[in-house]
């Protein structure tokens, strides 16, 4: 690949980033069907199983990042999703269907992931994330899975086995790590190529792509008017992200944490779940006004990362 031009060296990154789309979309649908088969409530589904599949591209890219030698894409990959999750998946659904902004259900949720957002910031302070750093964070993950796996059954929606929802899991485990490792490689070659620094393509390109299946949920979730699974997606996607990427790839191989990140977008990413946690308390839900107030400050601090 190392030779190939750039422009094709963008369409490899396009089609890597429309294979993790597929696998995320695989192994979302396989996670909804098997929940659905357990009797999970919506809201926990989009809270945890839905969460989970949506940020296995995020894991994928990280991990396979790590493995390279780039911190900046690992790191940046997951920060720049997590601000895209609330900036653009939550703030373009409010903006189509205000019911998708009922952040009652997720009060709770959303104190977690400023509490473990705010200790990600603290343990960055030296710029680095060590491998005990990172058990930290995934063991408050393996606590957050308990704690939902114990809200409030309901009936079984499926009846059928289980073999279909496993199969499509499998598929989608096994798409998003073929196309993870292309979207890696293509990514750090453009760079290179192009003199455009790792970790403004990670928190651009690629972490819009990863999070192209938290978009594409929150957007059908808004369309069908199925607010909690499209806010509990974002929620839990970001949850996931930071405690279950950051803290698993960091245990696999420790991360350095660019300057930028610890100044800027961490802070950024910490602000904006703070503020969603206001409008929980405050007001029960967030409407269009408050979507597009958090649309633009996406756009501004991405504009901000390319000047």
């Amino acid at each position: 690949m190392e030779n190939l031009p750039v422009l094709l060296l963008w369409l490899i990154l396009l089609l890597s980033l429309a294979g993790l789309y597929a696998g995320g979309e695989l192994l979302v649908s396989g996670g909804v069907g098997l929940a659905n088969r357990l009797g999970i409530r919506k809201v926990v589904i989009g809270l945890t199983v839905v969460a989970m599949g949506t940020s296995m591209p995020e894991f994928f890219v990280s991990l396979f990042g790590a493995l390279k030698g780039s911190a900046d894409i690992s790191v940046g990959n997951v920060i720049g999703s997590n601000l895209a999750n609330i900036g653009l998946a939550l703030g373009i659904s409010v903006l189509i269907r205000k019911e998708v902004g009922r952040l009652k259900e997720v009060i709770w949720d959303l104190l977690f992931l400023s509490a473990m957002t705010a200790l990600f910031w603290a343990m960055g302070m030296d710029r680095k994330l060590s491998p005990w750093e990172g058990g930290i964070l995934f063991a408050g993950l393996a606590v957050y899975i308990l704690a939902s796996s114990r809200r409030k059954r309901v009936e079984a929606e499926e009846t059928k086995p289980l073999s279909y929802p496993l199969v499509l899991i499998a598929g989608g485990i096994g798409l998003l790590s073929l196309a993870a490792n292309y979207t890696v490689k293509s990514g750090i070659l453009i760079s290179q190529r192009m003199g455009i620094s790792t970790l403004a393509i990670g928190m651009t390109a690629m972490a819009l792509g990863t999070s192209l299946p938290e978009i594409s949920v929150s957007l059908v979730a808004a369309a069908k008017r199925e607010g909690g699974i499209g806010v509990g997606n974002v929620v839990g996607s970001n949850i996931f992200n930071l405690l279950g990427v950051l803290g698993g790839v960091s245990m696999i191989k420790p991360l350095a944490i660019n300057r930028n990140l610890m100044v800027i977008y961490i802070p950024a990413s910490l602000g904006f779940t703070l503020f969603l946690l206001f409008l929980a308390l405050w007001r029960g839900k967030m409407d269009r006004r408050h979507s597009l107030l958090l649309l633009v400050a996406y756009l501004i601090l991405m504009y901000y990362l390319f000047r």
